[in-house]
């Protein structure tokens, strides 16, 4: 008896052994599973400003929750283009590169982008088909568009703008704003402006030909800026993203939108914002991770709302939706944004637009 009872005990201890041992395992499971990227220091290339500090905000914290630590490298695209350049053959500055249409093909061409495991990333779910593929993800958009004072154009009487021809009529003399070539702005609308008067990325000509014709033209290199020419009454009318022109009209300005027919099909200009895992990055999972969060529901509404942007994912698109200005200045039906223009950058010279800019334009 007593011999049993001994084993009963040896049994018994061992059992509780085992069960601390299958406990301690499982929550070492649990922590790794909970903390996947633990230890992980995660690099971002974006942008500064607001831009940076609403990712700091809101996707820093959400990576932190999973163990990884989240440092950025702002600058602007072509910036952050040349820092990775720069590095070819070591260790690249960041995992993760926030960049835009412009700038995509000679990221793409240099293959600065790896292979995404798409599975990794949910929230493409929540975008348009051709918003996406294994190596890049569309990030956020801004719609390109004519803002204009319906107060002056009343008192004018014009008509509300349809074209960027329109722009040259003389009773809007001294009036006008453009985005100079080199603001954020610069490329999408003067390679719009080609498409609109019969160029096309190669010929350049029509765009200059029409922007020369605009008597007392004057430019912007900050959105800010032309936001003040209206302001001071300075200007009637602008080339400017959407949503500068809806920040404009909830500052009481008397302001609304046109989207530019560009031909007979399309009507509009869409400006993308990519954004990719880094070639060479050690911490491709967690930039998957990252990216994933950049696509967030909630982070492309605040994101969007505070930027002027709009956001790509079709749920944020739809509390956008919910804001009667917003619904009234931006196009946020799908069917209707593949319609508007997309510029193929790969297919341009930009080196040669900025020459041909500086010399009929810039003097």
């Amino acid at each position: 008896m007593k011999r049993q009872g001994r084993v009963l005990r040896l049994f018994f201890r061992a059992s509780l052994i085992g069960f601390a041992g299958a406990l301690a395992a499982s929550a070492a499971t649990t922590l790794a599973a909970d903390k996947p990227f633990d230890g992980v220091a995660l690099k971002v290339g974006t942008w500064g400003g607001v831009w940076r500090d609403l990712q700091v905000q809101i996707i820093a914290p959400k990576m932190q929750e999973m163990g990884a630590k989240v440092d950025y490298v702002t600058g602007s695209p072509q910036d952050n283009l040349a820092k990775l350049i720069a590095a070819r053959g070591r260790e690249p500055p960041f995992d993760v590169l926030d960049t835009f249409d412009a700038s995509l093909p000679s990221v793409v061409q240099a293959g600065l982008f790896q292979p995404i495991d798409l599975k990794a990333i949910p929230n493409t779910q929540f975008l348009e088909s051709w918003q996406f593929s294994d190596r890049k993800i569309a990030s956020w958009m801004t719609e390109e568009a004519i803002c204009y004072n319906t107060q002056k154009y009343s008192e004018l009487g014009l008509a509300p703008p349809t074209t960027y021809r329109d722009l040259a009529n003389p009773k809007l003399a001294g009036r006008v704003s453009i985005p100079d070539i080199a603001s954020g702005g610069g490329l999408s609308n003067f390679s719009a402006i080609s498409y609109a008067e019969g160029g096309d990325l190669t010929n350049v000509k029509p765009a200059l030909d029409l922007i020369t014709s605009i008597k007392g033209l004057k430019f912007w290199r900050q959105a800010e800026q032309a936001v003040t020419q209206f302001q001071t009454g300075d200007v009637y009318v602008a080339v400017i993203h959407a949503g500068w022109c809806a920040y404009m009209k909830k500052a009481n300005l008397p302001v609304s939108v046109a989207h530019p027919v560009i031909n007979a099909s399309t009507k509009g200009v869409l400006k993308q914002g990519w954004i990719g895992v880094v070639s060479g990055s050690k911490n491709g999972k967690a930039a998957e991770a990252y990216i994933n969060q950049f696509l967030n529901e909630d982070f492309q509404f605040e994101f969007a709302k505070v930027n002027g942007l709009v956001a790509v994912n079709r749920r944020a698109q739809a509390r956008m939706a919910q804001d009667p200005i917003l619904k009234e200045m931006l196009i946020l039906d799908a069917a209707q944004m593949s319609k508007m223009l997309q510029v193929d950058y790969s297919k341009a010279n930009i080196s040669d637009w900025t020459d041909q800019w500086n010399r009929r334009i810039a003097r």
